[in-house]
Order: structure tokens, then C-alpha cells, then sequence
């Protein structure tokens, strides 16, 4: 039996993933007029209003201007800092790989020929 722990982050796993989907394939033309499209318009346009309209009657203007220009600053344009942070997430996550699973493969569930497909994921 499948215990609650494990079915809980594969709903958590489905809904994220889902949630992906809707995101970067909301607006084709394949899902035009479906739900997937609906969803996309209120993930995107719909929510975002939604909460800045939500915070500008609870908290001031001022305090809400601040807080755009920190994300654009941040997000809205190239940002050494955030992209060096990115880097070094993405090398640390292969560092963290190569450590603890490329010393495990091949084995029972994963063999050697798949390193091709690992590499190209990683690349």
C-alpha cells in the first residue's frame, strides 16, 4: 500500500506539473477555447490584478511601489546577481548528481546506455 507521505508529493508532483503545463501551453492554438486556456488567462492576467489590487487596499501605495521596484529590479531585467545565483544552484545541483548518483549507475533499474539521455538532460 501506498502510504500517505508518498501520496502526498505525487499530488503535490501532478498539481505542479499541471500547473507547467497550463502555464507554457495555455495560450497555443492547439488548447484555444478549452480549459486549459481559461486557466492559463487566470494564472496570468486574472490572479495578478486580483493581487495587486488585493494589496494596494490593504498596505499603501508607497509601500506597494517599493516592492515593484524590488522585483523589477530584481526580475524585470538582466540581473548579474540573480544569474550568477542560477549558475550556482544548477552547479550545485550537478555537483550534488555526480556525488551521490553517477557513482550508483549502471545498475538493477538504470543502465549504462542511459547516461546518453542523462547528459543530454544535464546538458
Amino acid at each position: 500500500s501506498i502510504s500517505l507521505f508518498t501520496a502526498s508529493w505525487a499530488t503535490a508532483l501532478l498539481a505542479f506539473s499541471a500547473w507547467i503545463f497550463v502555464l507554457l501551453l495555455g495560450r497555443t492554438r492547439l488548447f484555444r477555447g478549452t480549459f486549459v486556456e481559461r486557466a492559463n488567462v487566470f494564472c496570468m492576467q486574472t490572479l495578478p490584478g486580483n493581487i495587486d489590487r488585493w494589496l494596494r487596499a490593504g498596505v499603501s501605495d508607497a509601500l506597494v511601489g517599493r516592492g515593484e521596484a524590488l522585483w523589477l529590479s530584481l526580475f524585470g531585467r538582466r540581473n548579474p546577481v540573480f544569474q550568477i545565483f542560477a549558475i550556482a544552484l544548477y552547479l550545485l545541483g550537478l555537483a550534488v548528481f555526480m556525488v551521490e548518483a553517477a557513482p550508483l549507475i549502471p545498475n538493477r533499474y538504470v543502465h549504462g546506455w542511459q547516461w546518453i539521455t542523462i547528459i543530454l538532460t544535464l546538458a
